[in-house]
């Protein structure tokens, strides 16, 4: 009877065993099938840059309509409500903005010269709007500068990154009028660069309950096993 009694112990220790490892397969499936549905998202870049070398003289203003997702985005100057010179395309040309991604982060970019030649730095007044595709647009920037060639960075946030949702955005920058000044600069180079990345996707119910189900189904068996020690 005492071997079998023994035998009978070793066949109960390997069914626990064998319970508590499926316990424990289950509690590790539930909870990789949670991480694999809260991954963090890998942002996407799009970036749209125009390259033209656009002259803006003292009371014009030189337009930029990037457009993320469609061939179509374009530069000129106005002068009084008309526009003066060619219409650009981009040199860089982004079409693949994907609308049903959130926007994390925007970069606006100038890089202005003056007009003036020689060594001499003229101080210049600029001013620098940015809107929806038809918005009347917010101020970013309304400085006078000493001009040889500067980069003007802008970083995006709040209102202005609801405005690229749909891929699109509309920068002004102008040449403001200056009692007893000749007011005017170059852009040599206006670019958009775009971070965005998928929503936040939500566990699904089934995997919670998977993994709940199995977490506790291992603390059940971890319990009894420490009161059999005892």
């Amino acid at each position: 009877m005492q071997k079998a009694t023994r035998n009978t112990h070793v066949f109960s220790g390997h069914k626990g065993a064998y319970l508590g490892s499926r316990f424990l397969l289950l509690a590790i499936l539930g909870m990789s099938l949670v991480w694999n549905s809260v991954a963090l998202a890998v942002p996407i870049t799009y970036e749209e840059v125009f390259d033209q070398n656009l002259s803006v003289r003292e009371g014009q203003r030189a337009v930029y309509n990037f457009d993320l997702n469609t061939i179509g985005g374009s530069s000129f100057v106005k002068d009084a409500g008309l526009i003066i010179s060619p219409r650009y395309l981009p040199t860089v040309d982004e079409t693949t903005f994907n609308t049903n991604l959130d926007v994390t982060s925007a970069l606006l970019s100038f890089e202005i010269g003056g007009m003036d030649g020689g060594n001499f730095f003229p101080r210049e007044r600029i001013k620098i709007k940015v809107s929806g595709e038809n918005g009347t647009g917010d101020t970013i920037f309304n400085e006078t500068v000493f001009l040889g060639i500067q980069t003007f960075n802008f970083n995006l946030t709040g209102s202005w990154l609801d405005w690229l949702d749909d891929g699109k955005l509309r920068t002004v920058a102008i040449a403001v009028n200056r009692s007893g000044f000749d007011n005017d600069f170059r852009i040599r180079r206006a670019s958009l660069l775009v971070s965005a990345e998928a929503p936040a996707p939500v566990p699904e119910p089934a995997s919670l309950i998977l993994m709940g189900s199995g977490l506790m189904a291992l603390a059940l068996y971890g319990r009894k096993q420490s009161k059999k020690k005892k």
